[in-house]
């Protein structure tokens, strides 16, 4: 992670994106990155190992800064999407709007979710994202073409991006209240999943029914993870004690 890195731009070199679309610098995937030499630079530190842990420590803090000046779009307060180097050397943004790129850079670290540099890209991605139709969701990105049927749609809804925006809520909530928004989109996976719980990848925009694999672990997973954090929220902010303290 410390040595495959951009010597110009300092992020990492290209690599295919968590969808494993494209190939390229992503801003979730370098957002990843920072994350993991943050961890080894603690990792080293428990490990007694100081000049490991400097290390890490120094190169995760070029990567932040690196993240912030290449991939943060100030023009319209987004972050875009990947960097592309065509065959001729130039180096191409791509503006399109994707679920991943705001929620990594928070997620991982990059920058708290109360940056408002999040708070616009955040909003940006659900104002672009929302499958609206009577099934709803967050569509993964701009021009989704995987299992689509219909045009009228950024994509297909998804049960991983939806829950996203749940978690990014629910670390943003300072009330019960602001917790409402959380329990919505949980309610709209209960309602979404078949009736043995199985959560499929995504959705038909317009008849709700499960597309492509199904039960899908990943979606699965972020569904635990929101519940978690939701439960979490709601002990700390002394609405309820609802889960040990180790959980």
């Amino acid at each position: 992670l410390a040595s495959y890195r951009d010597p110009y731009t300092g992020l990492p070199k290209p690599s295919y994106n968590l969808w494993e679309e494209r190939f390229g610098v992503h801003t979730y995937t370098a957002a990843t990155v920072y994350a993991g030499l943050t961890a080894a630079a603690k990792f080293a530190e428990i490990l007694g190992k100081e000049r490991g842990s400097h290390n890490f420590e120094h190169v995760a803090t070029e990567m932040q800064r690196a993240i912030l000046k290449h991939l943060y779009n100030a023009e319209n307060g987004t972050f875009y999407k990947a960097i592309y180097i065509d065959k001729n050397g130039k180096t191409i943004y791509d503006l399109g709007m994707d679920a991943s790129s705001a929620y990594g850079i928070y997620q991982f670290g990059v920058l708290p979710p109360d940056d408002p540099r999040i708070a616009s890209a955040m909003q940006l991605a659900k104002d672009r994202l929302t499958v609206r139709t009577s099934v709803g969701g967050i569509a993964r990105y701009e021009g989704d073409q995987y299992y689509r049927t219909v045009q009228d749609v950024p994509g297909n809804p998804w049960f991983i991006t939806t829950l996203w925006f749940a978690q990014y809520y629910c670390a943003l909530a300072k009330n019960d209240h602001d917790l409402d928004r959380v329990r919505e989109i949980l309610e709209w996976a209960r309602r979404n999943a078949l009736p043995s719980g199985v959560l499929s990848e995504q959705l038909d925009p317009y008849t709700g029914a499960q597309v492509s694999a199904g039960p899908l672990t990943w979606s699965h997973a972020e569904y635990i993870r929101t519940v978690v954090q939701y439960l979490r929220k709601v002990q700390s902010l002394g609405i309820a004690r609802t889960i040990p303290d180790r959980l």
